[in-house]
């Protein structure tokens, strides 16, 4: 069933303790799907013609470049760039002096399209969504998976607003409101922890704290970055 697909990887990450249970998960998928497009996948012509269309974002040909197989993707490449070419060349040409300023417009228009454009970002997303819709999925359905994550430390902001969207999918009426309910709270106590450890840590580097206990706040800093972006 398409809900059980990440539940083993849910429960391994939860299980790891890490700070966002998504971000972790996400992080494997995002893995997966490089490796993917550097794989045989890539002589596919189907696959193909999809790269050469959407590209990839700077992230992720980077992470594709440190991949180890430079022939794998310059294949790819290859025929992206044929394709670009082509694209600007046919926005292009000269229509005269009021024509110049359409035909910029029209080529800015066109490369927006090839900038924002990335074939793992669209394969990686719908499997995250995915996976969020099973975390919801698992809490609804499996209590000491509920347990577990409400004694987590929690989901990092943009995959705390990815599981809302996506329970809204899984879950309705009063259960609905019982796991928005589960989700606001656990992130506010986890916030107001997350700011008394930041808040002393700042407090330690005033001379009349210099002898106090750090408490929990040594590594308030990175906690705190890793709560407001994803990994």
């Amino acid at each position: 069933m398409k809900e059980r697909i990440y539940s083993i990887p849910l429960t391994d990450a939860l299980n790891a303790d890490c700070g966002c249970v998504m971000c972790a998960l996400e992080e494997k998928l995002e893995n997966d799907a490089v490796e993917y497009f550097m794989g045989a996948s890539k002589m596919e012509p189907e696959i193909r013609i999809m790269t050469n269309k959407k590209g990839f974002c700077r992230r992720h040909l980077h992470m594709m470049e440190a991949a180890g197989s430079p022939l794998g993707l310059a294949l790819m490449l290859d025929t992206h760039l044929e394709e670009l070419r082509a694209r600007l060349e046919k926005k292009g040409g000269r229509g005269g002096l009021f024509a110049a300023k359409k035909n910029a417009e029209a080529i800015c228009a066109e490369l927006e399209k090839i900038i924002d454009g990335c074939a793992v970002c669209d394969k990686l997303n719908g499997h995250v969504f995915d996976a969020a819709a099973n975390l919801v999925y698992l809490w609804d359905k499996e209590p000491d998976f509920r347990e577990k994550l409400g004694n987590s430390r929690g989901l990092c902001l943009p995959h705390t607003l990815l599981v809302l969207r996506a329970a809204g999918t899984e879950l309705s009426g009063k259960r609905l409101d019982e796991f928005v309910d589960f989700i606001v709270t656990a992130q506010s106590e986890g916030l107001e922890e997350l700011n008394g450890d930041v808040n002393w840590f700042t407090r330690k580097f005033d001379f009349n704290n210099r002898d106090a206990d750090w408490k929990n706040s040594k590594d308030a800093v990175p906690r705190a970055v890793n709560k407001l972006v994803k990994f």
